[in-house]
């Protein structure tokens, strides 16, 4: 698997980025390439939701994806099956600034390993960097007005 990561500091309260990652249906608002969230089974561990991502503004694929850990206001995991195989960890840290958010993204890149493990090193890890460190900026914005 290959991976990306990224931090920065939310001047807002950690529970309130907390709810905010698991308000998954808001989350085409600010994660770039998520077009659409739907059948949200609750917000719970082992709870599910299905997703529509877009990739390089032409590949769309589809895939559900489970909370797979969760401890309220400090860690949530997400864990994606279906045309993406990928994993989210997020952890949050109180800050007198607010909350250091740190999230890492583990994912395979389609195409098969010959072929994904081209593309990741040409384009795909470049371009999951930026989109994460975008992601996160848009929910920063988001989170502080």
């Amino acid at each position: 698997m290959s991976h990306v990561e990224y931090e920065d500091v939310i001047a807002v309260p950690v529970e309130e980025v907390f709810a905010a990652l698991l308000r998954v249906e808001d989350a085409p608002r600010w994660m770039v390439g998520l077009r659409e969230v739907r059948n949200v089974s609750g917000r719970n561990q082992g709870d599910t939701f299905d997703w529509t991502f877009q990739m390089a503004g032409k590949l769309t694929f589809h895939g559900q994806t489970v909370f797979a850990a969760l401890e309220p206001d400090r860690y949530l995991r997400e864990e994606g099956s279906g045309d993406l195989t990928n994993a989210w960890d997020w952890r949050l840290f109180p800050e007198a600034a607010g909350t250091l958010v740190k999230v890492r993204v583990e994912y395979v890149v389609p195409g098969g390993s010959l072929i994904g493990g081209m593309l990741d090193k040409l384009f795909v890890e470049r371009q999951n960097q930026k989109d994460l460190e975008q992601s996160l900026a848009n929910l920063k914005q988001l989170l502080e007005g």
